[in-house]
Parts: structure tokens; C-alpha cells; sequence
């Protein structure tokens, strides 16, 4: 999709119709240039219909408003690129192949993706009219301590804003946002060798937004934020509110590290208090330490878990 693609979709966006002469006059090109730009955003699928006198109308209104997100790109003061795919094997693999070639704070947007990764590398089910991007963060060094506590600031953010906006959301450590027992949004950290005298650091995240509902086959453990809500949500908005939060306060995080946010994160995270599993082996968890590792007891030890898989045992 170029800037004409972009441009169109925008008037299609902002005009109940618009006429193929209107198009054409704005972007210099002729009605067939029109047409075919029109075929391939269908293509794509966007839902255009045509009508006789009146033109093109966009039926679907729920789509990414791409030009709005570059706008606040431009007046960011971390952010830099963003880049939008209507399909890619995963945002996080594009930006680990291409990192080389992209600014730090890059954010990539896929609006389909075929091969999406959770943790451990379980598959991520792919949800139409949900949010999947990846944030690049490059650094002078690669930091493993980092990952862990970078993970949990972001779903600070996302949980944040989902608030914001009406969703009684919470935090699972270390990477998954529930809403009503379900896991609706998953974040995957990773670390990525060095380029050019860089580390990076590439944030994964996956959002189930505006699906109805989610197959059969995870439905005891996953839900959209429709699905829960019973309404729509504009997704171009969550997509800026996200990043617009990030940015605010990632020189808190990088100035006094996850500690500065500790216990606005624990107010808000089901595995406190609960019995869980950590790989398998059941403990209790007690606390949130100061750069974001669980604090468990365990026989009647303490214990502290900064990475495994974790299940709470409701």
C-alpha cells in the first residue's frame, strides 16, 4: 500500500461516497488508475462497494487510519517509523530480518499475521480486527535484564490504557493482560544480536480487539475485548493511546527502572496471593520484587522467579 492507496482509503474513510472523478482530480491520475487502485484495496479487504452516480463507499469503517498514526509519528519525540503490512509472517520476525534498516523506535503494524508467536514458541491465533505490532528498541548493549521488567512496563501501559477506556482489565505476570478470567492481550520481548555496535530489544504485542469471538479450541482461555463488552472499539485510537503512553513514560522507566512503577503494577496483578505453577512446580506467590521478579514461597522457602511459564491455579 503506497501514499495513493493511503490517500484514497483516507477519503473513503471521511466520505460516506466519493466519486472515481473526485479521486482522480485529487490525486492527478486517470478514473482507470482509480479503478485499479480500488480493485487492489479490495484485494486487500477493505469493503468497497460502487454505486451510480455516487461513487465508492467504504462499508467497513473499522480499519487502521494509517495516516493518523504517521501524523502522531511525526510529532513524537521517541518514535520515528511506522510501517504498516497488511500481511506478515510475524511483526516480531519482520523487524529481527530488517532491523538493520530501521531507526530505533520503529513500530511495525501487520493487520494479518501467519505465523505468530507466544512465548515458548506456542503459535499465536490470528484474530481479525485485532491490533498486532512490534516497538524496536535499540541499544548500546545488549541488557538480558532488561526483558523481563521492560515486559511487565509495557503491559503496565497497555492495562493502563485499556482502563482509560472502559475495560476492567488486569495484569497476569509477566506478559498477558485478562479481562473477566481471559487472557485478551500477550506480549512477546525479544532480544536480538548485535547490529552494527547495537543490541536490540523488539516488543511484541497481540490484541484481541473487535473479533466477535475467538475459536473454539481456546475459548476457555482467551476473549476479545468486543466479545466482553459487548461493543467496538477504535482501534487506531488504542494503537496511538498505547504508544503515546509508552513514550511518556519510558524516561521514568529508563531513569529509575521498574521499580518507579511497582506498586501501581501489583495492584493490578491476579498472581498475587494466589497458588501457582512455576514450569510445573506448585509455589505460592507473595510479592512483586523491585525489578519485576516473583517472590514465591515454596516449602516454606522464598523464592524468586524471573522467567518460566506460570499458571495460576484459580
Amino acid at each position: 500500500m503506497d501514499e495513493k492507496d493511503i490517500c484514497i482509503l483516507k477519503k473513503l474513510y471521511e466520505n460516506e461516497y466519493i466519486s472515481g472523478e473526485e479521486l482522480a482530480s485529487l490525486l492527478h491520475v486517470s478514473r482507470m488508475a482509480i479503478n485499479k487502485r480500488i480493485k487492489s484495496l479490495r484485494a486487500l479487504g477493505y469493503r468497497i462497494e460502487s454505486a451510480k452516480k455516487k461513487g465508492y463507499m467504504l462499508v467497513d469503517k473499522d480499519v487502521i487510519r494509517i495516516w493518523e498514526i504517521e501524523g502522531y509519528i511525526q510529532s513524537s519525540n521517541l518514535f520515528k517509523e511506522f510501517i504498516y503490512l497488511n500481511e506478515v509472517d510475524s511483526t516480531n520476525a519482520y523487524v529481527k530480518q530488517n532491523q538493520q534498516y530501521l531507526p530505533n523506535a520503529t513500530v511495525v503494524y501487520a493487520e494479518r499475521q501467519t505465523q505468530g508467536r507466544g512465548r515458548f514458541s506456542r503459535s499465536w491465533v490470528d484474530l481479525d480486527k485485532g491490533i498486532k505490532m512490534s516497538i524496536l528498541l535499540k541499544l548500546l548493549l545488549l541488557d538480558l535484564e532488561k526483558i523481563v521488567p521492560l515486559t511487565l512496563f509495557t503491559g503496565l501501559v497497555i492495562n493502563r490504557v485499556l482502563r482509560k477506556h472502559g475495560v476492567e482489565s488486569f495484569i497476569k505476570w509477566s506478559n498477558d493482560i485478562y479481562l473477566n478470567g481471559k487472557k485478551v492481550c500477550g506480549i512477546l520481548s525479544e532480544l536480538s544480536g548485535e547490529v552494527e555496535g547495537f543490541g536490540s530489544i523488539i516488543i511484541g504485542i497481540g490484541i484481541n480487539v473487535n473479533a466477535k469471538s475467538v475459536p473454539e479450541e481456546i475459548k476457555d482461555i482467551a476473549t476479545t475485548l468486543k466479545a466482553e463488552t459487548l461493543h467496538d472499539f477504535d482501534r487506531t485510537r488504542l494503537i496511538i493511546d498505547i504508544l503515546k503512553e509508552f513514550e511518556r513514560e519510558l524516561s521514568n522507566f529508563e531513569k529509575y527502572g521498574f521499580s518507579y512503577f511497582r506498586d501501581e503494577y501489583k495492584s493490578f496483578c491476579i498472581n498475587l496471593g494466589k497458588e501457582i505453577l512455576v514450569n510445573g512446580e506448585r509455589m505460592f506467590c507473595k510479592d512483586i520484587g523491585k525489578n519485576g521478579e516473583l517472590v514465591c514461597e515454596k516449602d516454606g522457602k522464598i523464592v524468586e522467579i524471573s522467567s518460566g511459564e506460570v499458571t495460576i491455579r484459580f
